[in-house]
């Protein structure tokens, strides 16, 4: 991209150079009238001087001044009057305008014939002189224009264009040739093209080097820069991008005009995170001075921190003014990839650190030898259809790594810890959303256990809806889908979910972290639900497509442990505002006296690797409303 901006920039300085040298009303279209009325007169005096070699009679030089000026009136008028003639653009010209200019030529040549067979008494010129002129006429003119075309890729070819080699067929290779010379966009060293009888012959003035399998010597001994597929349909095409790409060399993609035409490329457009939600709260993007105070000269942990609500926080959280970052995953290529971007853009110190929350030696190491004082919990298993499958790991993730921060926090006397959860954690159906709910209900319980210990440690959760752009998110499912051509699928007509962008996401985590907590969950103000299909067409058309005409949508069904429509809490709860606008909290309620050692045998089952009947039972017997077969209850208002 870089590349084509600075080959604009030089088309545009050679543009303006160009203007400055030649004033304006050359270009003015009176001025190819009066160079057409000059042309055709040069024309009648060499057909003249031709006709009779050069030596012309004083008394038919007579009439040859008076036919020249016939000519130079007549040629222009006809071109002027004739439909189109002047409103062809020279420095475009070529092989069709030539014929179009001897067709809009030809009347003139006509009439003065007529006129001298017809009209006695009309000055003498010979029959072949009127021919003569009407060729050399064409000529003229023709290399007129040709030069104004000429000119105009002189001047207009920019000094460093990729040097390219096309790909494709007899008729799509001269296609793509012509494309390029006229526009300038590459410079063609030479054509590759399947036909075997095509190697060595020249088309649209480039030469057939060889065949595809012959690419990869081509690209290095031509030094190419891009290779252009000319139609997207050509058996060689994956040859030809893997040599390419083995070669680091860019591939782009010429559709031809049929392909262009049967509907096989659509007019589309690139949708981004921002365009598919509008929301009040996403425009709110100044720090609240109660946030940076909390995080002010802090040790912040940030667990999950490769995933991509992690990774947000990471971003937001260097505004903050924290001392330590520490950066938090069992996926060491996230964390490179996470160093990478952010690792140098401030004075903040980022310690990324490669280790599992499950891991009680690595997490109690974690906080001995850095000391956070705030930790942000994101590392989850999250995905409700695998998570069916592998509940063991579900249970080990999503609750024994919570309590393995959770007990370190207290055991260190960490300031504040924060947890992430999900509206699926609500009459959970799912063996995901019973694990968060879990999750919820230990860090009310450890809360209630870090007041009663006199523990400084503060403790909370957030809950999110579906957050846009996350991994695994149906945002980036949809454009995929739509990238590949359709279908997209949903799974129920009828199912809704509340929707949330990723930075409101970690802005919500970032003042739960704030405000003063005993176990307490905080959610987000995210309006009605939407419907999943609506969605989806909105999707469709934000990308520029028609639903069920250029993309269908196709419902597939539910998958295991879906609900139709989630709850953001049940309805006994007390939801009370916050200081933060759109920051709502749900009281907790008591913990059962039975859920301790209920969650030890939970526990204890999934390191034993128990089935996963084995697993939803004894998730059944939590106190957490799991129900796989949900029945839906109406929402409740807000309580003031």
């Amino acid at each position: 991209m870089r590349q084509l901006h600075r080959l604009q920039a030089v088309t545009d300085r050679r543009r303006d150079a160009y203007a400055n040298l030649i004033p304006a009303w050359v270009f003015h279209g009176y001025v190819r009238v009066i160079l057409d009325g000059l042309t055709a007169a040069i024309a009648m005096i060499d057909a003249y001087a031709l006709r009779f070699d050069f030596h012309i009679a004083s008394k038919m030089q007579q009439s040859m001044w008076t036919w020249v000026c016939v000519v130079a009136i007549l040629r222009p008028l006809s071109l002027y009057v004739t439909r189109g003639g002047y409103h062809s653009v020279w420095r475009f010209f070529g092989v069709r305008d030539a014929l179009a200019l001897g067709l809009r030529s030809l009347p003139v040549t006509v009439l003065l014939l007529l006129v001298r067979w017809c009209i006695p008494g009309v000055p003498v010129v010979p029959y072949s002189i009127l021919i003569l002129e009407f060729g050399i006429f064409l000529v003229f003119a023709s290399i007129l224009r040709v030069t104004r075309r000429l000119a105009h890729e002189a001047v207009y070819h920019p000094s460093e264009c990729p040097r390219a080699l096309i790909v494709g067929g007899e008729t799509t290779l001269a296609t793509a040739a012509h494309h390029l010379q006229t526009f300038k966009e590459a410079k063609v060293i030479g054509l590759v093209s399947e036909d075997e009888r095509l190697i060595g012959v020249h088309i649209a003035g480039r030469p057939v080097l060889g065949p595809p399998e012959s690419l990869a010597s081509l690209l290095v001994s031509h030094q190419i820069e891009v290779v252009i597929l000319s139609g997207a349909n050509l058996k060689c095409a994956a040859q030809v991008i893997r040599d390419a790409s083995s070669l680091d060399i860019q591939v782009r993609i010429l559709p031809s005009g049929s392909e262009l035409m049967g509907g096989k490329v659509r007019v589309s457009r690139e949708v981004s995170i921002d365009q598919i939600v509008q929301s009040k709260a996403g425009t709110a993007t100044e720090v609240h001075p109660a946030v940076a105070r909390c995080f002010d000269d802090r040790t912040v942990l940030i667990t999950g921190a490769g995933g991509s609500i992690g990774s947000e926080i990471a971003r937001q959280a260097l505004a903050l003014r924290a001392s330590r970052i520490l950066v938090l995953d069992h996926d060491e290529n996230s964390i490179f990839e996470l160093m990478s971007e952010i690792g140098s853009q401030c004075n903040t110190e980022v310690v990324p650190v490669v280790g599992n929350i499950r891991d009680q030696d690595t997490v109690c190491r974690i906080f001995e030898r850095y000391r956070p004082q705030i930790v942000l919990h994101a590392a989850a298993y999250k995905h409700v259809p695998v998570m069916e499958g592998n509940c063991c790991e579900a249970v080990l993730n999503n609750v024994s790594g919570t309590r393995e921060l959770a007990d370190a926090a207290m055991e260190f006397d960490c300031e504040r810890l924060v947890m992430i959860s999900t509206d699926k954690a609500v009459n959970p159906s799912s063996v995901m959303g019973a694990t968060k709910r879990v999750a919820e209900l230990l860090i009310q319980y450890l809360a209630d256990e870090s007041k009663a210990r006199s523990r400084k440690t503060q403790f909370a959760c957030v809950r999110f809806g579906n957050v846009l752009g996350s991994r695994g998110s149906v945002v980036p499912i949809f454009l995929r889908q739509i990238a590949a051509g359709g279908p997209l699928t949903i799974t129920h007509e009828e199912m809704t979910r509340y929707f949330m962008t990723i930075p409101q996401a970690v802005r919500l985590v970032l003042q739960a972290a704030t405000l003063a907590s005993r176990g307490d969950i905080y959610l987000l103000d995210m309006g009605d639900p939407i419907k999943i299909i609506d969605f989806a067409k909105d999707v469709i058309r934000l990308a520029g497509l028609t639903p069920g005409k250029d993309i269908e949508i196709k419902v597939v069904g539910t998958r295991p442990g879906e609900k139709l429509h989630e709850k953001l809490w049940r309805e006994d709860a007390l939801v009370t505002a916050t200081q933060f606008r759109d920051v709502f909290q749900v009281r907790g309620t008591p913990v059962p006296a039975s859920f301790p050692p209920l969650l030890a045998e939970l526990e204890s089952a999934a390191r034993s690797r128990k089935s996963n009947i084995a697993i939803q039972e004894l998730l059944c017997r939590l106190p957490i409303d799991y129900a796989p077969e949900l029945n839906e209850a109406p929402s409740m208002a807000i309580a003031n």
